[in-house]
């Protein structure tokens, strides 16, 4: 895919086209939006290590062919944001790796607390209350207020694998982990416009591949269902945007952000820098 496709593909709601360096996708046969954040540069000039910070959708799915290679990506731990009735319903499959270190994370955002009691409802056709758009707005805005402790947790996780490489992941890897990446990436000092870009390649990653499921529902349910199922599956701008007004209105600042609600330390920062920037 060139970058003219790329465009098209990602900025979907009016976003300025800026060209960072791509990102890499993984091609897992039955895992969805899994990308290496390394390429990214920052504002200084120096660019994310490649194989050291990866983000994807839950695992679930893995066959023998995709554990072996997650095995060969040596990672030395998983992040998991997911809820324990979201590890219930669909369990990590992991390689056989007694050195791979699980870690638990559990956010219970708005939109991840009404998406796991939507099958009902659906199945009912109770969704004219259901609005896609405000659920991922709350879920935003709580990730950048209310679930700080556990993003804070996660930053000094990645500062913890001092290199090694580090797999984050929650169930489609857009939203929950979504945010995770762009906090992580503006740490290393990542512009915000190249943070954006990262966070809408989702769109292009996990909801593109899922349009022909969607008009399939379309036939089978209606319209109305398709188009909220849609909402949920697609990431905006404006969400992540209201998730950074959040944080400006909470810290002043995000510098203060790091500070106060991260826990990073100056020195913790320049380490993470200088392990993860090239």
């Amino acid at each position: 895919m060139d970058l003219s496709e790329l465009k098209s593909a990602v900025f979907t709601d009016g976003v300025a086209w800026n060209q960072p360096n791509l990102p890499r996708p993984i091609a897992f046969s039955a895992v969805r939006n899994f990308r290496d954040l390394g390429g990214y540069r920052s504002v200084d000039g120096q660019t994310v290590r490649r194989g050291l910070l990866y983000r994807s959708g839950n695992l679930h799915n893995m066959n023998d062919a995709d554990l072996r290679l997650l095995d060969r990506l040596l990672l030395n731990r998983i992040i998991d944001f997911r809820t324990d009735m979201e590890k219930q319903r669909e369990p990590d499959r992991l390689p056989d790796d007694p050195h791979l270190k699980v870690v638990e994370i559990p956010i219970l955002d708005p939109s991840t607390d009404v998406a796991l009691t939507l099958e009902q409802q659906f199945k009912a056709g109770r969704v004219d209350d259901i609005d896609p758009a405000y659920l991922l707005t709350e879920a935003n805005i709580a990730m950048a207020s209310r679930f700080t402790p556990q993003y804070q947790q996660f930053i000094h996780e990645i500062l913890a694998a001092n290199g090694e490489p580090v797999l984050f992941h929650c169930t489609a890897g857009k939203d929950r982990t979504g945010y995770a990446a762009a906090i992580l990436l503006r740490v290393l000092g990542v512009p915000p416009e190249t943070v954006m870009f990262d966070y809408l390649l989702s769109n292009q990653y996990y909801f593109k591949p899922l349009r022909r499921s969607l008009i399939l529902l379309t036939l089978a349910r209606g319209r109305k269902i398709s188009r909220i199922l849609a909402g949920f599956l697609e990431v905006k701008q404006s969400y992540l945007a209201a998730a950074f007004q959040t944080i400006d209105r909470l810290y002043g600042s995000f510098d203060d952000y790091v500070r106060l609600g991260l826990g990073l330390t100056p020195e913790q920062v320049n380490a993470l820098r200088s392990i993860y920037l090239q």
